[in-house]
């Protein structure tokens, strides 16, 4: 049985992840392009840079309440982060967040 997490919104994830940056999050977020660190050479997958939420404290588009500023137009490694894995969890922990529950679901 696989578990269902709803994200809570913490911001946890985007204060502690390397974010990949390809080059179809450019063309559908141009203001990525400016924050991200390059790669000289294009990485796994086409990577072709990171946004450094780790060392920068957080990413440059977390904004006031943990709303993300992009968030229609987010990198797809933003769209695709599961909220409650391990990663997820982890990051939590790291700023003294409760473990991310999973949706109780009704029974029917």
């Amino acid at each position: 049985m696989n578990d269902t997490y709803e994200c809570d919104g913490c911001g946890a994830c985007c204060r502690t992840k390397l974010v990949d940056v390809f080059e179809e999050d450019l063309l559908r977020e141009p203001r990525i392009g400016p924050q991200m660190q390059p790669l000289r050479e294009p990485g796994l997958d086409g990577e072709i840079g990171y946004l450094n939420c780790l060392t920068n404290g957080a990413c440059p588009f977390l904004g006031s309440e943990n709303h993300c500023g992009i968030y229609p137009t987010r990198p797809v490694v933003c769209v695709l982060f599961p909220a409650g894995s391990e990663e997820c969890q982890e990051a939590r922990q790291t700023f003294g967040l409760s473990r991310l529950e999973p949706i109780v679901k009704p029974q029917p």
